[in-house]
C-alpha cells in the first residue's frame, strides 16, 4: 500500500478548502452583503501592490500544480524525500489549523476584508484574533505552507514555500504603511501592543 495515499487525497482537499475559504467565499459574501469587491491586487492603489498580485498569483498556481502532481502521479514526480510517518498526518492537520484561523479572521473583519490594499478607508480591526495578532490571515497562510513542506517534503516545496513567506513579508510591510497612513497614532499604538504574526513578536517600535 502506499503510505502517501491518505495525503494525495487529502492534500487537494486542503488546497480546494483553501481556495474556496479565503478566495471564494469572502469575496461573494462582501459582494452581496456591501457591493463592494475584495480583490484590490489588481490595482494600482500603492506602490507594488499590483507587482504582488501577480507574484501571490503565480505562487498559488504553482503550488496548486506541485500539490496536483503529487496526487495524480505519485510522490516520485516531485521528489518526495524520505521523511518519518507521522510527518504527513502532522503536516495535513497544520494546514487545516491554519484554514481555520483564515476562515474565522477574514469573518471577524467584516467589511474591512480585502485581498490587497485599497484606497477606500478600511476600519481598524483590533478584536478576535486581532487582538493577539496583527496578521492572523497570514499566520494561517504560513502554517498552511508549513504543513505542505511537512506533507509533501521535496526540493520544490521548500522553495515555493520560502517564496511565498518571502512575498508575504514584503507585502506586510506595504500593508503596515498604508495602514498607518490611515490610521496614524491608533495603528502605531495597537502595533507596539500585538504582535505580526505570532502574540508578541514582531510588535513595532514606537
Amino acid at each position: 500500500m502506499d503510505p502517501f495515499a491518505p495525503t494525495r487525497v487529502l492534500l487537494p482537499l486542503l488546497l480546494l478548502a483553501f481556495v474556496a475559504v479565503l478566495l471564494v467565499w469572502p469575496v461573494l459574501r462582501l459582494r452581496r452583503e456591501t457591493g463592494v469587491w475584495a480583490v484590490t491586487l489588481h490595482r494600482g492603489t500603492t506602490r507594488g501592490n499590483r507587482l504582488m498580485g501577480l507574484v501571490f498569483l503565480a505562487l498559488v498556481l504553482a503550488l496548486s500544480v506541485l500539490i496536483v502532481r503529487f496526487s495524480v502521479y505519485g510522490p516520485g514526480s516531485v521528489g518526495v524525500w524520505a521523511a518519518p510517518p507521522a510527518l504527513a498526518p502532522a503536516g495535513l492537520l497544520l494546514g487545516a489549523a491554519g484554514l481555520l484561523v483564515i476562515a474565522v479572521a477574514q469573518r471577524q473583519m467584516g467589511r474591512s476584508f480585502r485581498i490587497g490594499i485599497d484606497d477606500a478607508r478600511t476600519e481598524l480591526v483590533r478584536q478576535g484574533l486581532f487582538a493577539r495578532v496583527r496578521n492572523p490571515i497570514y499566520s494561517g497562510l504560513l502554517a498552511i505552507l508549513l504543513g505542505v513542506a511537512l506533507a509533501v517534503p521535496c526540493a520544490a516545496s521548500l522553495l515555493l514555500g520560502g517564496a511565498a513567506v518571502a512575498a508575504i513579508a514584503v507585502h506586510t510591510r506595504l500593508e503596515e504603511r498604508h495602514l498607518l497612513a490611515q490610521h496614524g497614532e491608533a495603528y502605531r499604538a495597537y502595533a507596539a501592543e500585538v504582535g505580526r504574526f505570532l502574540p508578541g513578536v514582531g510588535r513595532l517600535r514606537a
